[in-house]
Order: structure tokens, then C-alpha cells, then sequence
């Protein structure tokens, strides 16, 4: 399944993921090699867990392009 980091503590290692679906997965660093970036589209395997939907397999679609300055 694809998605996108909603959010993402490095300091922690844990964030969450919406995924295309619209449900709420949560994803911890020893799935996916750090940081993350908000924004950022990753696909995922969808895990059940008892504290709620996780995300393992996590792996980068692309990275998150910073904002361009105008040209002068």
C-alpha cells in the first residue's frame, strides 16, 4: 500500500502514516531507515496490531522537494 508521513520524530524513531486507504498507521525507525520526512509518499505492508494499524516494510516512493526560490 502506498501512503504519506503525517508525522515523524526522529529523536523518538516513531511516527504515523495516512495511507491511501485514509486510515492511520502507525510506524516505528526500526522499520524504515531514518528521518523521515513529513509530506514524503512511502509504500508499506498494512500489519493489524492491538494498539492499531501498522506499517512495516517501509520504504520511500520519493522525497519531499524543498521549496525554489524564484529566478532572478
Amino acid at each position: 500500500m502506498d501512503g504519506q508521513i503525517k508525522f515523524y520524530d526522529e529523536s523518538m524513531a516513531w511516527g504515523v502514516i495516512v495511507g491511501d486507504d485514509g486510515k492511520l498507521y502507525a510506524v516505528r525507525g526500526s522499520q524504515v531507515a531514518p528521518p523521515l520526512q513529513v509530506g514524503e509518499r512511502v509504500a508499506f505492508e498494512p500489519q493489524s496490531a492491538p494498539g492499531g494499524p501498522r506499517a512495516s516494510a517501509v520504504r520511500r516512493l520519493r522525497a519531499v522537494e524543498a521549496p525554489r526560490k524564484g529566478s532572478d
